[in-house]
């Protein structure tokens, strides 16, 4: 039991910092709570996504064509799992008539990945033992949020567009933007060579500085309000 709780705690503390770091109004913790284990049952339809894929296309990771393994990544892996956690966050998150801020998408959007992740995390723990499981929870934990963070900040967006063009473009942008970053980021450590690998690294703190800065993106309301005399 022990080893299910270290498996799970890197992601419960992530959620945990973002949602009290939430500094205009306290989320329902009923919903995080049902964000995060919706987020853990995505996990199980892109895993269902990823078997079509290798099964009945030409998209694998050991396929013989480079350009194959490459768009395995993208849509055999990225597109599956991001669109796995955004049918989450359009089924429980976007329907809510207080889901009007950008904070709101990203911790709806960071909460849904790191339940996604823990999954994963105890996959590869029984599978490879504690050393992969530590490597996950300082790399690939918090890169699945980065991947899902854009996406939940376009979807508050799209929420509050004014025309349904606008809605469905930033909705397309959200999906796009959570694919490209996860597909990039497997590419990195597809390779053999440790100096392209290390490139996932880089990547997981430039991720992390853009949450950082899309934190403080303020509600119109409030920016309104504070730019008053």
């Amino acid at each position: 039991m022990h080893l299910v709780a270290i498996a799970l705690s890197p992601a419960v503390l992530l959620v945990w910092f973002l949602y009290v770091r939430n500094a205009y109004r306290p989320e329902n913790k009923v919903l995080i709570v049902s964000l995060f284990v919706a987020g853990a049952a995505a996990a199980g339809i892109a895993l269902m996504l990823n078997h079509f894929v290798e099964k009945y296309t030409v998209l694998w990771s050991g396929a013989p064509l480079l350009s194959h393994r490459l768009l395995f990544w993208f849509l055999g892996i990225g597109l599956n799992e991001e669109l796995a956690k955004m049918l989450v966050l359009l089924a429980v998150l976007y329907p809510r008539r207080d889901f009007t801020t950008p904070y709101q998408g990203l911790l709806g959007g960071a909460t849904v990945a790191l339940g996604f992740a823990s999954v994963e995390n105890l996959v590869y723990l029984e599978r490879y033992g504690m050393a992969t499981l530590l490597l996950r929870s300082i790399l690939t934990v918090p890169a699945h949020a980065g991947f899902t963070v854009p996406m939940g900040v376009l979807l508050a967006y799209a929420k509050t567009a004014r025309t349904s063009q606008g809605r469905y473009w930033l909705l397309m942008a959200a999906l796009g933007a959570g694919t490209t970053l996860h597909g990039i980021y497997d590419i990195w450590l597809s390779f053999e060579q440790e100096w392209v690998n290390r490139l996932a690294y880089l990547q997981v703190l430039l991720m992390v500085l853009l949450a950082l800065r899309l934190m403080r993106i303020r509600p119109r309301a409030v920016a309104a309000a504070e730019g008053s005399p």
